[in-house]
């Protein structure tokens, strides 16, 4: 086999990995701390509002107001420090903002010495990724609040 068919096959094989392992470690901006459980199950540890999960190889510390998430930080632990704490890859935070976007668009504002910061002002939310984690939290309560209250109304019109 050419190098070329094996660095292709391999790059096919990890795009495929890497869309499924992740989603299953999605806890999204706007849920309760039961609909993470259902995406991961039982939570590492829960303090007064915030929940640590552990699934595949990503810790998920999730903090809640009134009930719902509104702050996610994605980590993993880093291979050659125990101690220390990675950002998840690439091709992982792309899907983890996309779960959290849903069908809205992430606009990149900053990128600098590894650190990117995203907006995405349809659902209220920012992103932040340094080199120990990633951070999506409601930025704007309104604007968060103004698109749930539109996907509500959206749903309960469908079919109209």
């Amino acid at each position: 086999m050419k190098t070329s068919n094996i660095k292709t096959l391999f790059f096919g094989l990890l795009l495929i990995t890497l869309s499924v392992l992740p989603r299953n470690a999605q806890c999204r901006i706007g849920e309760t701390l039961e609909e993470c459980k259902t995406r991961y199950g039982k939570p590492v540890e829960i303090k007064k509002d915030t929940a640590l999960f552990l699934k595949n190889g990503i810790s998920v510390s999730v903090h809640f107001a009134s009930g719902k998430v509104d702050q996610i930080s994605y980590y993993k632990t880093d291979p050659k420090d125990s101690k220390k704490t990675i950002s998840p890859s690439d091709a992982e935070v792309n899907i983890l903002l996309q779960a959290n976007a849903q069908d809205s668009q992430w606009k990149m504002e900053v990128s600098y010495r590894n650190h990117t910061m995203w907006w995405n002002k349809e659902r209220g939310l920012s992103a932040l990724r340094s080199p120990q984690e990633l951070v999506i939290s409601i930025h704007d309560p309104i604007a968060y609040k103004a698109n749930q209250e539109r996907k509500a109304a959206e749903r309960n019109l469908e079919g109209f």
